[in-house]
Protein backbone atom coordinates (compact mmCIF):
# COMPACT_ATOMS: atom_id res chain seq x y z
CA UNK A 1 0.00 0.00 0.00
CA UNK A 2 1.31 3.42 -0.92
CA UNK A 3 0.58 6.07 1.70
CA UNK A 4 0.78 8.70 -1.03
CA UNK A 5 -2.00 7.12 -3.10
CA UNK A 6 -5.43 8.13 -1.78
CA UNK A 7 -7.20 5.69 -4.13
CA UNK A 8 -5.86 2.78 -2.07
CA UNK A 9 -7.55 3.99 1.11
CA UNK A 10 -10.99 2.94 2.27
CA UNK A 11 -12.86 5.36 4.56
CA UNK A 12 -14.63 3.26 7.18
CA UNK A 13 -16.10 6.05 9.29
CA UNK A 14 -16.34 9.83 9.08
CA UNK A 15 -17.13 12.12 12.01
CA UNK A 16 -20.15 14.29 11.29
CA UNK A 17 -19.50 17.93 12.25
CA UNK A 18 -22.47 20.31 11.97
CA UNK A 19 -21.70 23.37 9.87
CA UNK A 20 -18.39 21.98 8.60
CA UNK A 21 -17.64 21.68 4.90
CA UNK A 22 -14.30 20.03 4.23
CA UNK A 23 -13.92 21.75 0.87
CA UNK A 24 -13.79 25.18 2.51
CA UNK A 25 -10.54 24.45 4.35
CA UNK A 26 -6.97 23.50 3.61
CA UNK A 27 -3.92 22.26 5.48
CA UNK A 28 -0.19 22.13 4.82
CA UNK A 29 2.97 20.73 6.33
CA UNK A 30 5.96 23.07 6.06
CA UNK A 31 9.46 23.48 7.47
CA UNK A 32 11.06 26.53 9.05
CA UNK A 33 14.83 26.93 9.30
CA UNK A 34 16.00 27.52 12.87
CA UNK A 35 18.55 30.11 13.94
CA UNK A 36 21.35 27.52 13.85
CA UNK A 37 21.01 27.47 10.05
CA UNK A 38 20.73 23.67 9.94
CA UNK A 39 17.69 22.42 11.86
CA UNK A 40 14.38 22.37 9.96
CA UNK A 41 11.37 22.79 12.26
CA UNK A 42 8.15 21.18 10.95
CA UNK A 43 4.91 23.14 11.27
CA UNK A 44 1.33 22.06 10.57
CA UNK A 45 -0.96 24.74 9.16
CA UNK A 46 -4.76 24.76 8.83
CA UNK A 47 -6.84 27.59 7.38
CA UNK A 48 -9.94 28.49 5.44
CA UNK A 49 -9.48 28.82 1.71
CA UNK A 50 -10.81 32.39 1.85
CA UNK A 51 -8.12 33.36 4.36
CA UNK A 52 -5.36 31.81 2.27
CA UNK A 53 -6.59 33.76 -0.77
CA UNK A 54 -6.01 36.96 1.19
CA UNK A 55 -2.51 35.81 2.15
CA UNK A 56 -1.62 35.01 -1.46
CA UNK A 57 -2.86 38.48 -2.43
CA UNK A 58 -0.34 39.99 -0.02
CA UNK A 59 -2.69 40.69 2.90
CA UNK A 60 -1.63 40.01 6.50
CA UNK A 61 -4.04 37.93 8.59
CA UNK A 62 -4.40 36.96 12.28
CA UNK A 63 -2.64 33.76 13.30
CA UNK A 64 -2.64 31.48 16.34
CA UNK A 65 0.53 29.52 17.15
CA UNK A 66 0.40 26.45 19.39
CA UNK A 67 3.28 24.45 20.85
CA UNK A 68 4.37 21.97 23.54
CA UNK A 69 7.85 20.53 23.03
CA UNK A 70 8.57 18.40 26.11
CA UNK A 71 8.79 14.77 27.29
CA UNK A 72 9.25 13.54 23.73
CA UNK A 73 5.50 13.99 23.24
CA UNK A 74 4.16 14.48 19.72
CA UNK A 75 1.65 17.22 18.90
CA UNK A 76 -0.46 15.37 16.37
CA UNK A 77 -1.99 17.41 13.56
CA UNK A 78 -5.37 15.74 13.89
CA UNK A 79 -8.84 17.17 13.28
CA UNK A 80 -10.25 19.22 16.17
CA UNK A 81 -13.62 20.95 15.98
CA UNK A 82 -12.60 23.45 18.68
CA UNK A 83 -10.25 25.15 16.23
CA UNK A 84 -13.10 26.07 13.88
CA UNK A 85 -14.26 29.16 15.85
CA UNK A 86 -10.83 30.70 15.25
CA UNK A 87 -10.44 29.57 11.64
CA UNK A 88 -13.93 30.73 10.70
CA UNK A 89 -13.02 34.19 11.96
CA UNK A 90 -10.19 34.40 9.47
CA UNK A 91 -7.32 33.06 11.59
CA UNK A 92 -4.63 30.65 10.48
CA UNK A 93 -3.94 27.92 13.06
CA UNK A 94 -0.35 26.66 13.28
CA UNK A 95 1.19 23.86 15.36
CA UNK A 96 4.97 24.15 15.80
CA UNK A 97 6.58 20.70 16.11
CA UNK A 98 9.57 22.04 18.03
CA UNK A 99 12.46 20.17 19.59
CA UNK A 100 11.70 18.55 22.92
CA UNK A 101 8.82 16.70 21.28
CA UNK A 102 9.15 13.39 19.45
CA UNK A 103 7.83 14.23 16.00
CA UNK A 104 11.19 13.74 14.29
CA UNK A 105 12.42 10.77 16.29
CA UNK A 106 14.30 10.33 19.52
CA UNK A 107 17.08 12.74 18.55
CA UNK A 108 14.43 15.52 18.38
CA UNK A 109 14.03 15.05 22.13
CA UNK A 110 17.32 13.83 23.57
CA UNK A 111 20.55 15.76 24.16
CA UNK A 112 22.79 16.99 22.65
CA UNK A 113 20.71 18.38 19.77
CA UNK A 114 17.14 17.91 21.04
CA UNK A 115 15.20 19.78 23.70
CA UNK A 116 16.04 18.23 27.06
CA UNK A 117 18.41 18.82 29.99
CA UNK A 118 21.15 21.25 28.96
CA UNK A 119 19.75 21.84 25.48
CA UNK A 120 16.23 22.77 26.62
CA UNK A 121 16.63 26.28 25.21
CA UNK A 122 16.36 24.76 21.72
CA UNK A 123 12.64 24.30 22.43
CA UNK A 124 12.06 27.99 23.08
CA UNK A 125 14.40 29.15 20.32
CA UNK A 126 12.57 26.98 17.78
CA UNK A 127 9.19 28.41 18.80
CA UNK A 128 10.42 32.00 18.54
CA UNK A 129 12.06 31.25 15.17
CA UNK A 130 8.76 29.87 13.86
CA UNK A 131 6.93 32.97 15.14
CA UNK A 132 9.43 35.24 13.39
CA UNK A 133 8.99 33.30 10.15
CA UNK A 134 5.20 33.67 10.38
CA UNK A 135 5.50 37.41 11.03
CA UNK A 136 7.75 37.73 7.99
CA UNK A 137 5.34 35.83 5.74
CA UNK A 138 1.67 35.78 6.83
CA UNK A 139 0.94 37.94 9.87
CA UNK A 140 2.15 40.80 12.09
CA UNK A 141 2.98 40.98 15.81
CA UNK A 142 -0.32 42.80 16.36
CA UNK A 143 -2.17 39.82 14.87
CA UNK A 144 -0.13 36.96 16.37
CA UNK A 145 -1.27 34.97 19.39
CA UNK A 146 0.34 31.93 21.00
CA UNK A 147 -0.74 29.16 23.34
CA UNK A 148 0.63 26.30 25.42
CA UNK A 149 -0.48 24.21 28.38
CA UNK A 150 1.51 22.76 31.30
CA UNK A 151 5.07 22.32 29.96
CA UNK A 152 3.70 24.18 26.95
CA UNK A 153 2.98 27.03 29.37
CA UNK A 154 6.69 27.02 30.19
CA UNK A 155 7.30 27.28 26.45
CA UNK A 156 5.04 30.33 26.15
CA UNK A 157 6.49 31.99 29.25
CA UNK A 158 10.06 31.55 28.04
CA UNK A 159 9.14 32.68 24.51
CA UNK A 160 7.43 35.92 25.56
CA UNK A 161 10.40 36.64 27.83
CA UNK A 162 12.76 36.16 24.90
CA UNK A 163 10.70 38.17 22.39
CA UNK A 164 7.81 40.04 24.08
CA UNK A 165 7.42 42.32 21.08
CA UNK A 166 6.62 39.37 18.80
CA UNK A 167 3.17 38.53 20.19
CA UNK A 168 -0.08 40.38 20.82
CA UNK A 169 -1.72 37.75 23.02
CA UNK A 170 -0.52 34.70 24.96
CA UNK A 171 -2.54 31.92 26.58
CA UNK A 172 -0.74 29.98 29.33
CA UNK A 173 -2.81 27.03 30.57
CA UNK A 174 -1.74 25.63 33.97
CA UNK A 175 1.79 26.84 33.10
CA UNK A 176 4.94 25.32 34.60
CA UNK A 177 6.74 28.65 34.96
CA UNK A 178 8.63 28.48 38.27
CA UNK A 179 11.01 25.77 37.13
CA UNK A 180 14.00 26.24 39.42
CA UNK A 181 11.97 26.62 42.63
CA UNK A 182 9.64 23.69 41.92
CA UNK A 183 12.42 21.35 40.83
CA UNK A 184 14.46 22.19 43.95
CA UNK A 185 11.65 21.19 46.33
CA UNK A 186 11.70 17.40 46.45
CA UNK A 187 8.79 17.36 48.96
CA UNK A 188 6.45 18.10 46.06
CA UNK A 189 5.21 14.61 45.02
CA UNK A 190 6.22 14.69 41.36
CA UNK A 191 9.44 16.70 41.60
CA UNK A 192 12.12 14.01 41.91
CA UNK A 193 10.55 12.03 39.08
CA UNK A 194 10.80 15.11 36.86
CA UNK A 195 14.57 15.37 37.24
CA UNK A 196 14.93 12.94 34.33
CA UNK A 197 13.32 15.61 32.12
CA UNK A 198 14.77 18.89 33.38
CA UNK A 199 17.80 17.82 35.39
CA UNK A 200 18.39 17.97 39.14
CA UNK A 201 18.87 21.61 40.21
CA UNK A 202 20.79 20.42 43.28
CA UNK A 203 23.61 19.97 40.75
CA UNK A 204 25.11 23.35 39.90
CA UNK A 205 25.17 22.93 36.12
CA UNK A 206 21.45 22.15 35.98
CA UNK A 207 20.51 24.86 38.45
CA UNK A 208 22.39 27.52 36.54
CA UNK A 209 20.89 26.41 33.23
CA UNK A 210 17.34 26.40 34.65
CA UNK A 211 17.82 29.92 35.98
CA UNK A 212 18.71 31.07 32.47
CA UNK A 213 15.33 30.05 31.00
CA UNK A 214 12.86 29.74 33.91
CA UNK A 215 10.08 32.24 33.03
CA UNK A 216 9.70 33.45 36.61
CA UNK A 217 13.35 34.45 36.78
CA UNK A 218 13.68 36.09 33.37
CA UNK A 219 10.83 38.60 33.07
CA UNK A 220 12.21 41.74 31.45
CA UNK A 221 11.52 45.18 32.88
CA UNK A 222 10.60 48.13 30.69
CA UNK A 223 9.17 45.93 27.93
CA UNK A 224 5.71 45.78 26.40
CA UNK A 225 4.55 42.23 27.03
CA UNK A 226 1.60 40.73 25.16
CA UNK A 227 -1.80 40.43 26.77
CA UNK A 228 -1.62 37.26 28.90
CA UNK A 229 -4.36 34.87 30.00
CA UNK A 230 -3.19 32.39 32.65
CA UNK A 231 -5.24 29.56 34.11
CA UNK A 232 -4.77 27.32 37.13
CA UNK A 233 -6.56 24.58 39.05
CA UNK A 234 -6.76 24.61 42.83
CA UNK A 235 -6.45 20.80 42.97
CA UNK A 236 -3.69 20.49 40.36
CA UNK A 237 -1.03 18.00 41.61
CA UNK A 238 1.32 18.60 38.66
CA UNK A 239 1.52 22.38 38.38
CA UNK A 240 0.47 24.03 41.63
CA UNK A 241 -1.93 26.95 41.37
CA UNK A 242 0.63 29.34 42.83
CA UNK A 243 2.84 29.05 39.74
CA UNK A 244 0.47 30.94 37.40
CA UNK A 245 -0.41 33.24 40.34
CA UNK A 246 3.25 34.14 40.94
CA UNK A 247 3.93 34.63 37.25
CA UNK A 248 0.88 36.88 36.88
CA UNK A 249 2.09 39.05 39.76
CA UNK A 250 5.65 39.10 38.40
CA UNK A 251 4.54 40.22 34.94
CA UNK A 252 2.40 43.00 36.42
CA UNK A 253 5.06 44.18 38.85
CA UNK A 254 7.87 44.23 36.27
CA UNK A 255 5.92 46.38 33.79
CA UNK A 256 3.22 48.33 35.67
CA UNK A 257 2.66 50.66 32.71
CA UNK A 258 1.99 47.88 30.22
CA UNK A 259 -1.38 48.61 28.63
CA UNK A 260 -1.93 44.96 27.66
CA UNK A 261 -3.89 43.12 30.39
CA UNK A 262 -2.38 40.25 32.37
CA UNK A 263 -5.22 38.13 33.76
CA UNK A 264 -5.47 34.89 35.68
CA UNK A 265 -8.46 32.57 36.05
CA UNK A 266 -8.33 30.00 38.86
CA UNK A 267 -10.76 27.08 38.80
CA UNK A 268 -11.50 26.08 42.40
CA UNK A 269 -12.70 22.59 41.47
CA UNK A 270 -10.31 21.57 38.66
CA UNK A 271 -7.07 19.62 38.56
CA UNK A 272 -4.37 19.64 35.91
CA UNK A 273 -6.59 18.69 32.98
CA UNK A 274 -9.34 21.23 33.63
CA UNK A 275 -12.94 20.09 33.38
CA UNK A 276 -13.78 16.48 32.54
CA UNK A 277 -17.41 17.41 31.87
CA UNK A 278 -17.79 18.11 28.14
CA UNK A 279 -19.96 21.19 28.50
CA UNK A 280 -17.82 22.68 31.27
CA UNK A 281 -14.75 22.09 29.10
CA UNK A 282 -16.40 24.04 26.28
CA UNK A 283 -17.26 26.86 28.69
CA UNK A 284 -13.66 27.01 29.88
CA UNK A 285 -12.43 27.04 26.28
CA UNK A 286 -14.87 29.85 25.54
CA UNK A 287 -13.15 31.96 28.22
CA UNK A 288 -9.78 31.39 26.53
CA UNK A 289 -11.08 32.21 23.07
CA UNK A 290 -13.05 35.23 24.28
CA UNK A 291 -9.88 36.78 25.69
CA UNK A 292 -7.88 35.92 22.57
CA UNK A 293 -10.46 37.23 20.10
CA UNK A 294 -10.98 40.40 22.13
CA UNK A 295 -7.26 41.17 22.16
CA UNK A 296 -6.95 40.54 18.41
CA UNK A 297 -10.05 42.68 17.82
CA UNK A 298 -11.94 39.77 16.23
CA UNK A 299 -14.68 39.51 18.84
CA UNK A 300 -17.33 41.01 16.59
Amino acid sequence: ISLNDDTQRNVLKTKAVPGYNKGEYGCDRMEVLSRDGETKIPISVVYSNETMKKVKAGERVPLHLYGYGSYGSCCEADFDTTRLPLIKRGMIYVIAHIRGGGEMGRQWYEAPHGGKYLCKKNTFNDFVDVAKFLVDTWTTPEMLSCEGRSAGGLLIGASINQAPELFKCAILGVPFVDVAVTMTDSTIPLTSGEWVEWGNPNEEKYHQYMMEYSPMNNVQKGKTYPACWLTGGLNDPRVAYWEPAKFTATLRHANPNNENPVCMKLDLSAGHFSASDRYKYLRELAYDYSFLLDQLKLAN
